[in-house]
């Protein structure tokens, strides 16, 4: 009984393993391909729909000065998490290499209760944004990085 015991022990933990293993592949391969993404479209239609996104997140864009051109800003959008308070806000980065295509970065500056802020690029928000605004790529995308899941969970490295 003893040994049936380890062994499902031993199975689970070599299939959370795999699962883990499946869910970093397909993370780190939507990661590069969001990062590296450029949208067919031009610059004004990208931008009013990560507008409209972080309007939905309750977060206040800035508003724009002409002379800024492809930069969305927001205001500082405070969140507490019981006894943690950190505040949160979003530069939206974006170029055109050709009038019809556009390409975006989005980094997210937090703030902790202590006044550190950490600035990141956020490609989370970069995907959520690519996958509303071009739904082909992001399903070419989605089902990449499921078969890069997929082969990372069946390795044995």
């Amino acid at each position: 009984m003893k040994k049936l015991v380890a062994m499902a022990i031993v199975a689970m933990s070599v299939s959370g393993c795999a699962a883990m293993r499946a869910a970093a592949a397909r993370d780190k391969f939507i990661q590069n391909a969001v990062m590296g993404h450029t949208y067919q479209q031009p610059c004004g239609q990208i931008w009013a729909a990560a507008r409209t996104m972080l309007f939905a997140r309750d977060f206040q864009v800035k508003s724009a000065d002409a002379a800024a051109g492809l930069t969305l800003e927001t205001e500082w959008k405070t969140q507490s998490n019981g006894n943690m308070i950190s505040s949160t806000r979003y530069l939206f980065q974006g170029s055109a290499p050709t009038p019809e295509q556009c390409q975006v970065s989005a980094t997210a500056a937090t703030k902790n209760q202590n006044g550190n802020t950490q600035m990141n690029r956020d490609w989370r928000m970069e995907w959520d944004l690519l996958k509303q605004v071009d739904i082909t790529s992001a399903q070419r995308i989605e089902t990449d990085a499921q078969a890069a899941g997929e082969a990372a969970r069946n390795s044995q490295s």
